[in-house]
């Protein structure tokens, strides 16, 4: 990695990306210390944790950035696109509620679980676009495409068992890519 532009791209990446870890991070605190009423249905806390794991494995994946020699604005504006509907997604999904006595932390998840479930759907694509972008169509686009279709029926379901069901599967898909990333290098 010679070019400089390279290294602002991937700090920048970084940057985006700690931000919403933090952002994960101060509502874990938040939750262990009590602080955070009413508790978040367990569904939430689910998504919160995937969440975080999406982030890290994100992270984790930056150095591919490094293999980058020329920068078009272009594609750095859709690369940043990424870890920013990530962003978007994590204060979505952590957002406290307006009024703690009116509200049930139940009605309160599903008031957010539209805009939150369609920003994930958008950082699929987003993940999709990437794979087509830089010529790496393979087993983790199929994933990631089925993933992507959970998002969208989740987007549009009001049953927690459908929530619940969506979670345990797209926990099962991001395992799934770690397990077949960290077998296949990639």
């Amino acid at each position: 990695m010679d070019n400089p532009t390279t290294l602002l791209v991937s700090i920048m990446f970084v940057t985006i990306l700690a931000i919403a870890i933090g952002n994960i991070l101060m509502t874990c605190a938040e939750i262990a210390g009590g602080l955070r009423h009413p508790m978040p249905e367990r569904i939430q806390l689910s998504w919160i944790f995937l969440m975080l794991f999406a982030l890290l494995s994100l992270f984790w994946q930056t150095v591919k950035l490094l293999d980058v020699d020329e920068w078009l604005f272009v594609e750095f504006l859709y690369v940043m696109a990424g870890p920013m509907v990530l962003l978007f997604a994590t204060s979505v999904i952590t957002a406290p509620t307006k009024d703690e006595q009116s509200v049930e932390s139940h009605s309160h998840y599903f008031g957010l679980c539209r805009r939150f479930f369609v920003m994930l759907a958008l950082h699929e694509v987003w993940i999709l676009g990437i794979d087509y972008w830089y010529a790496n169509l393979n087993i983790l686009s199929l994933i990631n495409a089925v993933i992507l279709s959970l998002f969208l029926l989740l987007a549009v379901s009001s049953s927690l068992r459908v929530h619940i069901a969506g979670a345990s599967l797209v926990w099962s898909g991001y395992i799934a890519a770690l397990v077949l990333r960290t077998l296949g290098g990639q």
